[in-house]
Formats: structure tokens, sequence, C-alpha cells
């Protein structure tokens, strides 16, 4: 059971519990309704709003972390609001014959303590999972950040690139920088001729890795594919998601890039944005030398 399943259950119970003693006392005290309605209702209200902050604890998994917190502030008031009942009740020299309103009145701020201890506490947890997740989005624009640089980088050492050769080894480290998949191939595609330029790639086969470039010569070219559910080709369990890209695509030639991932790694569309802004600089130069004179 998750702790704050537990927790909430446990402030529902208490809730609960203080809200019926509520209406204990206030018939005990009077039997003119409009008077137990006055005495009972604000304070069995905060019970059951107990309850209410169970549930709603207990069915919000954005508590699962903070639950207990929320627990500790509540007994935490309700341990002080119980101290200062007691601190009153004692300094006026509580009789025997007064007892039992003592008694009433020990509850009544047991109570009002309980709710604001909670409710404190579960403004402090919400507090820190809206900081957490701040936190998170603030890393996720930096590395966001890191990787916008990293594509203008490869920009630029591959429009000053003198080969294909070289090129394909850009996009190779380019790949494993953004995403950090390693395992690449960078092939050109002829007929039924296969011209690796770069090829990274252990746990396919180069045969394998060719089938995948023919199968996926015909997509859109520039765009990055992810086919973690369906490869086109079968590559083994060990492979968790497949990426390819059609850089290029002239006449019967066509350059093709296969990543393989093996590690359970999750390239999400941002990362492939990236990837086709390196893809099209790519794509810019590869054409550039194939009209450049022999």
């Amino acid at each position: 059971m998750h702790r704050r399943t537990l927790a909430g259950l446990g402030l529902a119970v208490a809730g609960l519990v203080l809200a019926g003693i509520q209406l204990v006392h206030a018939i005990q005290q009077t039997d003119i309704p409009v008077a137990i309605a006055v005495d009972a209702l604000p304070f069995v209200a905060m019970g059951l709003a107990l309850v209410y902050a169970g549930y709603w604890l207990a069915r919000d998994d954005a508590f699962e972390t903070t639950a207990a917190r929320v627990v500790i502030w509540g007994a935490g008031a309700t341990v002080a609001f119980v101290a200062v009942a007691a601190l009153i009740l004692f300094s006026q020299q509580v009789t025997m014959g007064s007892l039992d309103r003592a008694t009433y009145l020990t509850v009544d701020i047991l109570t009002v303590g309980a709710l604001t201890g909670v409710l404190v506490g579960l403004y402090d947890a919400r507090s820190r999972n809206r900081r957490h997740e701040l936190e998170i989005e603030r890393d996720r624009v930096e590395a966001f950040g890191r990787k916008a640089a990293d594509v203008n980088n490869y920009g630029r050492a591959i429009a000053s690139a003198g080969s294909d050769d070289a090129i394909a080894a850009y996009i190779t480290e380019a790949i494993s920088s953004l995403t950090g998949i390693d395992e690449t191939a960078v092939l050109r595609l002829r007929d039924e001729e296969v011209e690796l330029l770069s090829n990274t790639v252990r746990a396919v086969s180069a045969e394998r890795v060719a089938e995948l470039a023919r199968a996926v010569r015909e997509d859109p070219r520039g765009d990055v594919i992810a086919h973690a559910d369906s490869p086109p080709v079968d590559v083994g369990e060990t492979v968790s998601d497949v990426l390819t890209a059609v850089v290029t695509g002239r006449g019967e030639t066509t350059t093709v890039v296969v990543a393989v991932d093996t590690g359970g790694t999750v390239t999400d569309e941002q990362d492939r944005k990236l990837l086709e802004l390196v893809v099209a600089h790519a794509t810019v130069r590869l054409e550039k030398l194939v009209a450049q004179p022999a």
C-alpha cells in the first residue's frame, strides 16, 4: 500500500473519530437543538474536513513522497494546540466540578489543531512539489540549451567537412551526444549496393543494418523516425529502439542513418527535432559535395 494511502486513511479515520466525539459532546451538554447545532456544527465540519483532506491525500499521487510531512505537520500542530489548552486550563486551576467542560475544550482545541496542521502540511507539500517541478523544468530547459548549442556546433563542423566520411562521423557523434545512443551507422545505397560511411553498431549485424536502411529509404527525407514498437526489420530482443533518417536521395543513390539503442534510452520529440536539424545540415553539405566538380 502506498504511503500516501496509509497517511490519507489515518487522517480520514482521525477526522471521523473527532467529528463523532464533537457530536456526542454537543448532545451531552444540552438538549436544545439550536444550541447543539451551534456547538457541534463548526467542529464536526472540521472533523469532516480532515476526512476530505485524507481522501485528497490518498488519491493524489503528487503527495507520494511528501505524505509523511503532512502527517507530521498535523501531529505537531495537534500536540501544540493541546499543550496550549492544557496551559490555559491548568493556569485557571480547573476544579473537579468543571473537568467535563475542560474535556470538551481540550477536544475542541485538538480538532482545530489537527485541521490547522494538516492544512499547513498540505500547503507545504504542494509547495515542495511545485518547487521540485520547477527544478525539473529548469534542468530540462538547461539541458535543451546545451543540446541546442551542440547542434549549432555540429552544424558548423558539418558545413566545413570535406568528405562524406567526415560528415558521417559528425552525424554519429551528434546522435551520441544528443540522445546517448552510441550505435549508429550511416549508409549509402546505390541500387543493390551498400556502402558503410560510418558504423558503430555492435548489437546488430552489418547485413541487418543494411536491410533496415533499404526498408526506410523511401521515408520522407530529413525526418527522424523512431521505430520502438515496430521496426521495419527484425533486430532482435536486445534492441529497445531504432531511429532512422533519410539524409539525401538523388536518383538511385540514397544516404540513410540508422541508430540502434540497447540501453532503454528514451528519445522524445524534442530530441528528434534537434537531430533533424543535424540531418538538415548534413543534407545541405552532402549535396554541395556532390555538386562540386571532381
